[in-house]
Formats: C-alpha cells, structure tokens, sequence
C-alpha cells in the first residue's frame, strides 16, 4: 500500500493532464492478465471499472479492486512504467494480499514457473473522440511470458499496431509475440469501442497464428482508451495454445501517432 506521499507524486503526474488535484488519489481504469487460473474465472484477462487507484511514490501500482474486493502488493514490480496517462508493470515473486477474487495467490514470476499479474491502466477518456488514430507500443512495456519447461528463455513483443476508427466505432490489432515456443501474430479485425472500452463482440474477429497453432491457437484481449482526449491505450490479453500446457498473457500500453 502507498503513502501520502507517493499518492501526491503519481497525482503531480496526472496533473498534465487536468485530471486530479495533489490531494487526491487517481481515478484510473485497469485491465490486468495473470498467468495461473483460478475457478470460476473465464479466460485470464480482465477490465475493471475506473477506480481509485493506489500508486507509490515511483508510479508502481500498490492495489486495486477487482470484482469481489481490494487486491494489493507490496514487493517488487517488475517491467514497469507511469507517464502520468497510463501505468503498467508486472507484479510476481510473492503473494497478493487483500479480499478480492485476485487476493492471497502465490504468484513465484520467477522464469520457468513465470506465474505473474500484469496490469496496464490509464487516465479515463473525457471526451467524444472523432475521425481515426494510429497507436504504437509505449516503450518499456511488459514482456508476456509463457510458463514453458521450467527453464529460462527470453519472452518479448516484437511490434504491434492498434488502429481506430471513432466515427464508426471500431479498432483493428495487430501483435507479433515471440516466447520459447516460437514466434506468434495476433490480430483481431472490428473490435468495438464503446465508451473508451475496447471489446470484442460477436462480429469480431481474433485470430492467431504460430509455432505450435498447429493444434489449435485462440485469443482473448480486452482494454481501453486513456488520456483526456484519447493519447493513450492499454490492453491486456490472453493466447491459449491447445499444444502447450501454459499459456501466453501479457498487457500492452500504447501511445497515439
């Protein structure tokens, strides 16, 4: 859990961008992507509703509320950043701590066994966005794992792409993933974007392909668009590959061309 203090230094951040006075905490929206499967949980990726958020005083977020409660963390954060409009980085080696659904999990982030929570989030959209934008990856973002063998390998994103169009409402991906297994891309066509939440809907479509999609490879994402006037995105996502018995997961933030 942050301090006064540290919730004063993010809030300095966010000041850029007229959202928050030095005496509040930031109201920010989430999207995280874990590693382990717990029941009754879908696919391991999702958005929660903006919130107050508990950042330390390096931007590092410090807990969040999922859909049954709080969920915190007090150790190191990995692969992280905070430009003041959108925050990401990787908790792992530990335990959450907290009531929510996330709470009280042994997460090892250690490579091989590479359990590990992923969050991105980001200042709410303010306004009515119009005509279409190109995003590119923000620098340092979170490598996705893939908990493959037990043994340590380099995991990182090659490139990607999110293109939107505002006046009809939709959003193309494009991801280049590479993990022990092999290379994999991603792309998900006519995604919709309603009310700053980038989603998928029945007439979305996701596919992948890759080193070992041979037996079958399906993708889930979810996100958001952040910034006062739409100059940020986060996503997190999920690649099931039917061949390995681990996943791939990771979260991405993007800044508008």
């Amino acid at each position: 859990m942050s301090d006064t203090p540290g919730r004063a230094a993010v809030s300095a951040l966010v000041l850029i961008a007229g959202t928050a006075s030095a005496e509040q905490a930031p109201v920010w929206q989430v999207a995280i992507a874990h590693d382990f499967l717990l029941p009754d949980d879908g696919p391991p990726v999702h958005q929660y509703p903006a919130q107050t958020l508990d950042f330390d005083a390096k931007g590092l977020l410090r807990g969040f509320a999922d859909d049954r409660g709080p969920v915190t963390w007090g150790l190191p954060v990995g692969h992280a950043g905070n430009d003041g409009l959108v925050a990401w980085g990787r908790w792992g080696t530990g335990r959450t701590a907290g009531q929510g659904r996330h709470a009280n999990v042994d997460i090892t982030g250690g490579e091989g066994a590479r359990n590990a929570i992923y969050y991105v989030a980001g200042v709410p959209t303010q306004k009515a966005l119009q005509g279409a934008a190109r995003f590119s990856v923000l620098g340092g973002q979170v490598s996705p794992t893939a908990g493959e063998g037990g043994m340590a390998a380099t995991t990182f994103l090659e490139n990607g792409a999110l293109e939107a169009d505002f006046s009809t409402g939709r959003a193309r991906i494009t991801l280049a993933i590479t993990v022990p297994s092999g290379r994999y891309e991603l792309s998900a066509e006519d995604l919709h974007i309603v009310d700053g939440r980038i989603q998928t809907a029945p007439d979305s479509r996701l596919a992948v392909s890759g080193a070992l999609c041979f037996a079958g490879c399906k993708a889930y994402l979810t996100g958001f668009l952040a910034g006062p006037g739409g100059e940020r995105a986060g996503l997190a996502y999920h690649v099931d590959i039917e061949a390995l018995t681990e996943d791939v997961n990771g979260v991405i933030a993007w800044r508008r061309d």
